[in-house]
C-alpha cells in the first residue's frame, strides 16, 4: 500500500446545480455564446469546463442551487432539452497539487475504487476540484484520508468541526463586487505542451490512475487536467497536458494500461492560468475571457474555471494572440513563463 501523501487541505462547496452539455457539430464560438447568455442573466459560475474535440464541445457547468431553474430554462431555450442534464452537486477541492500527477492518480484511484464516479474534474494552479453528486460528498471526504493526510486535521471529524459555518461565510463574500476591468493576481503559462484526450471504460479506470502515479516517478508534471463522463455514462472522458518532451512515454504507458483507449493528441499547445478576485464567483469573467479570445481569433481547445482560477489550452502558435486577448479584458500586472 502507498504511504499517504501530505496535502495542505481540502474544502467542500455544496448546494450546487450541475449541468452537462455534450454537443456534436457545434461552432467554435459555443462556449463564448453560452457564457454570454449566463452573464446576461447575472448567474455566477463557480465551475465550468469546456473541452473541444473535432467539431464537438463537452461542457460541464455548476451554478448555485437557487439559480438552477433559471439556468435549466436558459439551456432548454437555446440548446434543447436533450442536451441538458441536471443534478444536485457539490465541489470537492484538494490542495496544493503542484502539478504532481501522483496526486491526481491517487484521487482517481480512491474515487473509482469507492464507486464514486465524478461528474467532472478540473485543476487550477493550486487545487484539483471534483464535482460529485451531493449525496456522495461525505463518502468522498472520508475516502480522502486513505491516500492523503492533512496536518491540520487527522480525521474526517476533525475537518468537519473546523469547517462549521465557513461555507455560509464564503457564499456571503462571493459576487459582492463587480470590477469594471477585472484584475489578475497572477498570470503564468507553459509552452510546448502536448494535449491528450481519451476515453477509458470502467475496467481501465484504475490502471489509468496508475499511469498518472507512474508519471511522478519520471518527473513529468501535469499542467492541465479535466475529466467527466461520456454520454453513455460508462466511459470517462479524460484530458491532460504535459510537456511535449514526455508525450511519447505517456502514450506508451496509456496504451499498456488501457489498450482500447483511442488517444487524440494535439501538440504543441500552451497552457495558461490566472487567478484574481472573484474569479468564478461573479458573472461575466468567463464570458469576457471567451469573447476576447474569440475576437482575436484564438482557437480555444480547453478551458476550466474552478472557484477562483481560470486555466486554458490553446495552440502554441496562438499564444501571443491569446495573451493580447486576455490583456484587452483583464488588468495583468505580470506574465510569468514556467
Amino acid at each position: 500500500m502507498d504511504h499517504p501523501l501530505k496535502l495542505g487541505g481540502f474544502k467542500i462547496l455544496k448546494d450546487m446545480a450541475g449541468f452537462c452539455l455534450i454537443l456534436p457539430e457545434t461552432p467554435d464560438s459555443l462556449p463564448a455564446a453560452f457564457c454570454r447568455l449566463i452573464a446576461e442573466k447575472k448567474i455566477n459560475l463557480p465551475y465550468i469546463t469546456c473541452i473541444r474535440k473535432d467539431r464537438a464541445w463537452d461542457m460541464h457547468i455548476l451554478v448555485d442551487a437557487h439559480d438552477g431553474l433559471r439556468t435549466s430554462l436558459a439551456i432548454q431555450e437555446n440548446f434543447g432539452e436533450t442536451c441538458n442534464t441536471q443534478s444536485k452537486s457539490a465541489i470537492l477541492s484538494i490542495f496544493p497539487h503542484k502539478n504532481n500527477p501522483e496526486i491526481l492518480g491517487r484521487l482517481f484511484e480512491v474515487l473509482y475504487g469507492q464507486g464514486l464516479q465524478p461528474e467532472a474534474l478540473a485543476n487550477s494552479p493550486s487545487a484539483i476540484s471534483v464535482v460529485l453528486e451531493e449525496e456522495l460528498i461525505i463518502r468522498a471526504g472520508n475516502a480522502l484520508f486513505e491516500p492523503f493526510y492533512f496536518s491540520a486535521y487527522r480525521t474526517p471529524e476533525d475537518w468537519r468541526s473546523a469547517q462549521e459555518g465557513k461555507e455560509l461565510l464564503y457564499k456571503e463574500v462571493v459576487a459582492s463586487y463587480q470590477e469594471k476591468r477585472p484584475k489578475v493576481y497572477g498570470f503564468e503559462y507553459y509552452d510546448l505542451q502536448a494535449l491528450f484526450r481519451f476515453h477509458v471504460s470502467g475496467r481501465d479506470r484504475i490502471p489509468t490512475a496508475g499511469v498518472l502515479k507512474d508519471l511522478a516517478g519520471l518527473e513529468i508534471p501535469l499542467t492541465f487536467s479535466a475529466a467527466g463522463p461520456c454520454p453513455d455514462k460508462t466511459t470517462s472522458c479524460i484530458s491532460v497536458c504535459l510537456p511535449a518532451s514526455g508525450s511519447h512515454s505517456f502514450q506508451k504507458m496509456i496504451h499498456r494500461a488501457a489498450p482500447e483507449a483511442a488517444l487524440d493528441i494535439v501538440s504543441p499547445v500552451s497552457v495558461f492560468s490566472m487567478n484574481g478576485p472573484h474569479f468564478g464567483d461573479r458573472y461575466g469573467i468567463a464570458s469576457g475571457l471567451l469573447t476576447a479570445l474569440e475576437g482575436y481569433g484564438v482557437d480555444l481547445l480547453c478551458l476550466s474555471c474552478t472557484i477562483a482560477s481560470v486555466t486554458g489550452v490553446v495552440p502554441s502558435p496562438q499564444l501571443d494572440s491569446a495573451l493580447l486577448a486576455i490583456q484587452s479584458f483583464f488588468e495583468v500586472p505580470a506574465v510569468i513563463k514556467r
